[in-house]
């Protein structure tokens, strides 16, 4: 899916409560109920409003005893913390053009006693809390409220929480679900669309681009029959296994010119005309910012990419795109780190009958300036939220925001597929 919103859950999610919910729980239980109860049997109230939590106890007088149990929970404040990433993620999230959102069985008073000091608020455009809506999690009224307050479809909406309760309020929902690895306890009986290990797993669901449109079978098919065909001249000795090879190399030319538009001689030139074994062809593009603006060239046909090309022999990624922002956008560039190494047929469109891997390198700008040249016409920096018309068979959206959430997070870890 194409995800404009990420809504998440905020104990155990966002922010390490355990601790602090559980001790002083058990500390308000010591007074009410006169009995101390251990922190392993007191689990079941993490991800759920207090109220329903002090219900199942079988807590008469809820109302005061919640009360004592916040009053509780300030003698712990010292023990609750942002989970190692998160801060970082939400802050690449934001400036890729995410929208982000809070889902939380927390009173309003409970969030803005927990969450404030910890100083990552701002981060939030919508925040719905327990004493927004009659039913909590695990029925959908939150996330139905999330929607009727942002104004998106459920299909346009990623939750992300630690609990059965998240996970059922989202399937109820139908909205998609990842569940936050970093601060469940089990997943045993938790089903998610994804399963998240650390919070930089985020990057991989949003720039992965799972809605990618499959490769038609007969494309598949001519792709396959034309690998299998190249090999087998490649390696065969016998003059009779050659011709057959040959053959299913011309079958495959046969099978995409039928699709396309395309002469078998044209089909031959492009599809079949390499030797040796066959491997993906390495395209490399840089992605160069400055304050906060990425830098796109303007093709010959008026659309804009990031700076790159195919790694020419003799070449290594690292030198390839130092050739290429020359070329492209006159510039000398630094390459710092790699970003993702994608296949291309899983992220672009149209969909090509040979294998690519898309290089993406983030480079610093050491000085320079656009020089005419036979590729590009020119060169600017956009924002995010004002991009202009791309190649989308060179960059998508989802691959420029990919760059964007790079560029802002100090702990990225390349993505590949």
């Amino acid at each position: 899916m194409t995800y404009k919103h990420i809504v998440f859950d905020i104990d155990g999610t966002l922010i390490d409560t355990e601790y602090a919910i559980l001790h002083s729980l058990q500390k308000t239980l010591e007074v009410t109920l006169n009995k101390k109860i251990e922190i392993s049997k007191l689990t079941f109230a993490l991800g759920i409003p207090g109220e329903n939590a002090l219900e199942k106890l079988g807590v008469d007088n809820i109302s005061a005893t919640l009360e004592l149990w916040i009053e509780n929970m300030n003698e712990f404040s010292d023990r609750i913390n942002i989970f190692s990433g998160i801060d970082d993620v939400l802050k690449a999230l934001t400036s890729s053009g995410y929208k982000l959102g809070i889902v939380t069985s927390k009173t309003k008073d409970e969030f803005i006693q927990d969450f404030y000091k910890l100083e990552i608020n701002n981060y939030f455009d919508i925040v719905v809390c327990a004493d927004d809506t009659e039913k909590h999690k695990p029925f959908p009224d939150p996330l139905i409220k999330y929607m009727e307050l942002s104004r998106v479809e459920k299909h346009e909406i990623l939750y992300i929480g630690d609990t059965e309760y998240d996970m059922n309020c989202a399937r109820l929902s139908k909205i998609d679900f990842a569940l936050a690895g970093w601060g469940v306890h089990t997943n045993k009986h938790i089903q998610a669309t994804y399963y998240l290990k650390e919070p930089t797993d985020i990057f991989t669901i949003l720039f992965s681009k799972r809605n990618k449109k499959n490769l038609s079978d007969w494309l598949k098919w001519a792709m396959e029959l034309q690998f299998i065909g190249q090999v087998g001249l490649t390696y065969s000795k016998d003059n009779f296994d050659i011709e057959r090879f040959q053959r299913i190399r011309e079958i495959s030319a046969e099978i995409l010119s039928n699709y396309t538009d395309y002469g078998v001689e044209k089909i031959n030139d492009i599809f079949c005309n390499e030797t040796g074994f066959q491997t993906p062809k390495i395209d490399t593009r840089a992605a160069i910012f400055n304050n906060d603006k990425i830098l796109l060239v303007k093709e010959l046909d008026g659309k804009w990419s990031l700076p790159g090309g195919w790694v020419d022999v003799n070449q290594s990624i690292y030198s390839n795109i130092i050739k290429e922002v020359k070329e492209e956008a006159g510039l000398k560039v630094i390459p710092k780190k790699i970003i993702a190494a994608q296949d291309r047929n899983k992220h672009n469109y149209p969909v090509y009958a040979y294998g690519i891997c898309k290089v993406f390198i983030l480079c610093e700008n050491n000085g320079g300036k656009f020089e005419t040249n036979i590729e590009t016409i020119e060169s600017e920096y956009f924002s995010m939220d004002n991009l202009p018309d791309l190649a989308l068979e060179k960059n998508t959206v989802e691959q420029i925001k990919m760059c964007f959430a790079s560029n802002n997070s100090d702990k990225w870890e390349a993505l590949f597929d």
